[in-house]
């Protein structure tokens, strides 16, 4: 899926991880987007003095200057008007949606595990009502 949206270099994930980013990037990238859950395995591949934003709250003691950078969607819900405009966006088809699957609200922490173990493509759409 990400080659299909143009990345030029795919790295697969795994425990060794950095590892791949530093034979595609020797020295490492200057900004990681985290959208993987990933957190302290891609560290190592970001350079000194870099940046990781990630989609789920990660702290952790700054290593190598490496700050780190969390994109929450609590900060954006007054934010109607970016928000108005993502609506925009996947009505215009330039932006995808992906919906791994959907349950109903009572099967809510069921679906928190499956999110957990990770590897999730999409996301989970909890179902409210008939």
């Amino acid at each position: 899926m990400v080659a299909e949206l143009g990345a030029d270099t795919v790295v697969p994930r795994g425990d060794d991880v950095a590892d791949r980013f530093l034979e595609a990037v020797p020295g490492g990238v200057d900004g990681l987007a985290n959208g993987a859950v990933l957190n302290e395995k891609v560290i190592a591949a970001i350079r000194p003095g870099g940046r990781m934003v990630s989609v789920r709250y990660y702290e952790d003691e700054p290593v190598k200057g490496v700050s780190y950078h969390s994109v929450r969607v609590s900060n954006y819900v007054r934010e109607r008007a970016k928000l108005e405009r993502l609506r925009e966006l996947v009505e215009e088809g330039k932006l995808t949606l992906r919906v791994a699957g959907t349950c109903s609200a009572a099967q809510a922490a069921e679906a928190h595990r499956r999110l957990a173990l990770g590897g999730t493509r999409g996301r989970l759409v909890l179902t409210f009502g008939d």
